[in-house]
Formats: C-alpha cells, sequence, structure tokens
C-alpha cells in the first residue's frame, strides 16, 4: 500500500472536501484532467476514496463528487493535558465514533503512568470493539523531545519527565505513532478541517487549565530550533507576579488560567460565590478580574503580533467560553498595543472546535503523519 507524492496530494485535497469533482481537482492541483482521472481511478480501486452524489444543473453532464472512504482507516487519537487525557477513536474522515476523557490525577497517582495509560487505552478499545488501529496521534501540553520522540516535561506534573510514549504505545498496539506539542496540533486541526484551510499565517490560543498556543508561518508550522516554539503562556506579562513552576516569573499562565482566576477573585472578594457564579451576575470585581486576564492575554499577543503578523488568531478554550468577556478585552488590547501596521486587516476570531480542538488535533495528526508515512 504506497502512493507517490502526487497521489498523496490528491488524496488529501479530497479527504478535507466534503466531495470535489475530478473537474475541480484538476483546477486546484494544476493537474490535467487524464492525470486526475487515473489518479482517482487508482484511489477508487484500493478504496481510499469513492464516488459520491453527481451534482449539475440544465443539460449539461453532470459531475460526480469524490469523497474519502471513512472505512479504510481507524485512527487515534491521545491528548494530555495538565488537568485531563482524553481519547478518541475516528475514521479516515475524523468523524470521532468513541471517545472518552478522564482526570490526569487517575494517572499522577500511579507509579508508572505510561503502562497505566496503556491499559485505559486497551479498555477503551475493547469497549469500542476495535482491537486494532492504523495510526495513533499524541498530542501533549508539555515539552517533548522530537528526535527521541519522549516526552520531556508535562508542567505542574511530578511523573511525566522522559516518557518514552512513543515506544511504549508502538510496542503494544503494533501500529505507528505520532507525538506532538498539543499547541500545534490544535493549529493542525485548525488548519486541515476549520477556518484556515486557505490562511498562511496564524496563531491558535487555547485557554484552560494551562495556556498553549501553535502557529501556522508561511503556511509551515512554527516549531523552534528546540521544538518549543509557541510558548506563550510563559511570555512575562508581570514582572513582579508569582514565580512559575518554569523558574520565571509573571508568567501569563500564572494569571490567566481558571485556577488563576478562581483564586484571584476568592483573594478580592468576600461574597462567596465562584468566579462563574460571580460573572453571570455581573458582579463587578469578577468583570474587573476577568478584564484584567484580556488585557495580559493580549499584551501577550501584541508581542507575537508584532513579530509574525499573522493574518489572523484563532482563540479558544474554556476560558473564553465560560467568560467571553476576556476574549472582548483581548481584542481591544491587541488592537490597542500592537502596531498598527501590523494588525491592519488582521482578525481574532473564535477557534472552530473550542474544547474538542486538542483531540481533533491529535486525531488529524494521526491521519496525516500516517497518510504520509505511506508515500513510496
Amino acid at each position: 500500500m504506497t502512493l507517490n507524492a502526487t497521489e498523496i496530494l490528491v488524496l488529501t485535497i479530497i479527504q478535507q472536501s466534503d466531495g470535489i469533482s475530478r473537474k475541480t481537482l484538476a483546477e486546484k492541483t494544476d493537474l490535467s484532467q487524464a492525470s486526475i482521472t487515473k489518479i482517482t481511478h487508482k484511489l477508487v480501486g484500493e478504496a481510499y476514496i469513492s464516488e459520491g452524489a453527481r451534482i449539475g444543473s440544465g443539460l449539461g453532464r453532470k459531475e460526480v463528487l469524490l469523497i474519502a472512504n471513512p472505512d479504510k482507516f481507524k485512527f487515534l487519537g491521545i491528548d494530555i493535558g495538565g488537568y485531563r487525557v482524553r481519547i478518541a477513536l475516528a475514521d479516515y474522515r475524523y468523524e470521532v465514533t468513541h471517545n472518552e476523557e478522564f482526570l490526569i490525577e487517575y494517572l499522577e497517582d500511579k507509579e508508572n503512568v505510561l503502562q497505566e495509560l496503556i491499559d485505559k487505552v486497551e479498555t477503551f478499545l475493547a469497549a469500542a470493539g476495535t482491537p486494532c488501529v492504523d495510526a495513533i496521534g499524541v498530542s501533549v501540553t508539555g515539552i517533548i523531545d522530537m528526535e527521541k520522540r519522549n516526552i520531556l516535561n508535562i508542567p505542574n506534573l511530578n511523573r511525566w519527565n522522559d516518557v518514552n510514549i512513543v515506544d511504549g504505545l508502538t510496542e503494544r498496539f503494533k501500529a505507528p505513532v505520532f507525538l506532538e506539542e498539543s499547541g500545534r496540533t490544535m493549529a493542525f486541526a485548525e488548519k486541515l478541517m476549520g477556518k484556515a484551510k486557505d490562511v498562511a499565517d496564524f496563531i491558535v490560543v487555547h485557554v484552560a487549565f494551562g495556556v498553549v498556543a501553535g502557529a501556522f508561518i508561511n503556511r509551515q508550522p512554527l516549531r523552534g530550533a528546540n521544538n518549543v516554539g509557541g510558548l506563550l503562556g510563559h511570555i512575562t506579562v508581570d514582572e513582579k507576579g508569582i514565580r512559575c513552576r518554569c523558574g520565571n516569573y509573571g508568567c501569563l499562565e500564572n494569571i490567566v488560567t481558571f485556577p488563576m482566576l478562581g483564586g484571584q477573585y476568592r483573594e478580592k472578594s468576600a461574597s462567596g460565590m465562584s468566579l462563574l457564579e460571580a460573572y453571570r451576575i455581573n458582579d463587578k470585581m469578577a468583570l474587573d478580574v476577568c478584564i484584567e486576564a484580556g488585557y495580559a492575554i493580549g499584551t501577550a499577543l501584541s508581542n507575537v503580533v508584532n513579530l509574525f503578523n499573522p493574518e489572523t488568531i484563532y482563540l479558544g478554550g474554556p476560558v473564553f467560553d465560560r467568560f467571553p468577556i476576556i476574549f472582548e478585552e483581548v481584542k481591544r488590547t491587541v488592537l490597542l498595543r500592537a502596531n498598527r501596521f501590523a494588525t491592519l486587516g488582521m482578525k481574532l476570531e473564535a477557534s472552530s472546535f473550542g474544547d474538542r480542538q486538542g483531540i481533533l488535533g491529535a486525531l488529524t495528526l494521526a491521519g496525516t503523519s500516517f497518510i504520509l508515512s505511506i508515500e513510496k
């Protein structure tokens, strides 16, 4: 089962569409109609794709839409965050058929976190009636070693230092395993399945119990020399702030995450309410805490905007969902503090998949990396 680079290009375009004609494929790839016909004939014959509905109007010949065969492959996604772990099974069109999540504390309490995770995945696949998968994508909110394919560190967790997760999963499930940092996989999901399909330069920011970010620059993912490009959560926004677990002082992540926002409100208010409860009744102190968080995120992003000049910034995650005023304050601050030429035409929008961005990123990592691996 091998495909050449051109066949993979055509297959990828079909897979990312909701149905596309051979004529449109030729226009998108600059290939001749004859070449497209030959390639798609092979892809249909090997069950990568199938012919769907016919479209057209009038008396002319109707065009047949080509779609990816959802049953061709099964992909497993594992999204390891600082608060919870998500597992999902999807078909070749990235439609999730089974999913599960649990608090990462469950693994932290175990001596061997990798073995416990493998046991969890085994149980999950057995319940789904799927004994094997074609590829596994693992997204991690932490630092990874791409060469050794290890998890080096997950901030604020003690048992995830130098975890050889790729070899462990490969040995047990006999499938290729692909590892990536979660901000980057969230950007993959936005690029392949979301609003950024035709955007060359963009940033995805997700704020929940941590801050993660991923970027595409000139249509390529930003990695950096040591694969740590995108550490937005560790930009200093308050020099007098508390010390972060990373060793720095005043990191963004120590100000704007769920636990930190809740703590700030409790320190400033004697209401006895949670931040969310207070926000819902327009409590002034709650609104002030959220506005300060939005200002901090916007300040950090304004520096990123000046450096990379993105076309769009996509904001997502439970913090933005629960407290919409934070989103608005981020937008106001970026436009106020970033260079006005860098923000000309720039958009700030909600990300496409909200709280599902991380697990969908892990699934797209599995699928796209697997397809590229079968190139002959």
